[in-house]
């Protein structure tokens, strides 16, 4: 009756904040559109778009045509079939030149979903200022929240970075990262983290995709972005080394990049890392692990799309 009572006020029986699934498995997915209303552009930029931040919320966007990187202000669309269900509103940060790509860095301005009712979303966010957020959690205030909702719509991956100095290393997860083209990679992590410290001074990284079995230890692992080098011994790993560096390959890898770190620069709480692609191997065929925020989940179980989800 609790659970009951609960799913009618806050308009979701999906008691976790992000939960876990398969790439590979996940069916249905929404496809994301940029538009510009001064020039009337739509384009489809659904594996061209890189989720880089949640504070402020910032998108990465490759390969875009001139008009477009012209404009300050666009509108990125989260469409199923033809409905839109999400909106984000950008405006331009910066263009970044990485040899022959251009990268448009945009910062969101406003977030507007239909993922649960309109009651349940005001219920939800009155309920939320009255309980506060737990000690150590990010208080993302205003509308920032439902930006971050509605970037959580495309499951993002969930991989390790191993950092490794010769004796020791860290492992840690991100999901704020991806591939810009064949040459470069970008992540971000937040500002005076331990794992930003070991990045910035050590400036190599392995980062691995691995399979939805490890859900667990990969959320596991989000304390060490805060802890120091340590032996490999307290880390679960595959017990072989990558092809260039020789840095220990976590446990269920599938695919992994040798990353050379190039420049960074700063954005709210985040430090975005720019690297260069030394090597890519593919290893085995896995699920990727990958993650959603719940009112979008919600919103696929009222649509009868049946999706596997893995709860921590």
């Amino acid at each position: 009756m609790k659970d009951f009572i609960k799913e009618v006020i806050s308009g979701t029986a999906i008691r976790q904040e992000y939960v876990c699934l398969g790439l590979t498995e996940f069916n249905y997915p929404l496809s994301v559109f940029i538009v510009s209303r001064t020039s009337g552009i739509r384009e489809e930029i659904t594996s061209n778009h890189l989720f880089l931040g949640y504070k402020p919320l910032v998108i990465a966007i490759a390969n875009l045509r001139a008009e477009l990187l012209m404009t300050p202000e666009i509108i990125l669309s989260f469409c199923f079939k033809d409905e839109s269900i999400g909106v984000l509103h950008l405006k331009q940060l910066q263009v970044k030149q990485l040899n022959e790509t251009k990268v448009g860095i945009y910062e969101g301005t406003k977030g507007v979903h239909h993922f649960i009712s309109p009651v349940h979303q005001w219920l939800n966010a009155f309920l939320e200022r009255l309980r506060g957020k737990p000690s150590g959690n990010v208080n993302l205030p205003g509308n920032l929240y439902d930006q971050v909702r509605v970037a959580y719509s495309v499951p993002r991956l969930i991989s390790l970075i191993t950092v490794f100095d010769g004796k020791q290393m860290n492992l840690f997860p991100t999901d704020l990262h991806g591939e810009i083209d064949d040459n470069f990679y970008m992540g971000s992590l937040r500002i005076g983290g331990e794992a930003c410290h070991q990045i910035t001074r050590y400036k190599r990284i392995l980062i691995s995709e691995i399979d939805v079995s490890q859900y667990k230890e990969a959320f596991e692992l989000g304390k060490q972005h805060m802890q120091p080098l340590s032996d490999s011994t307290h880390f679960r790993l595959e017990g072989t080394l990558s092809s260039v560096y020789g840095f220990p390959i976590p446990k269920e890898a599938g695919l992994y990049r040798e990353l050379e770190y190039v420049e960074h620069f700063d954005v709210g709480i985040h430090r975005i890392f720019v690297y260069t692609i030394i090597n890519k191997v593919f290893r085995k065929e896995i699920n990727p692990l990958a993650h959603i925020h719940r009112y979008y989940a919600q919103w696929r179980t009222n649509h009868g799309l049946v999706t596997d989800y893995f709860f921590r």
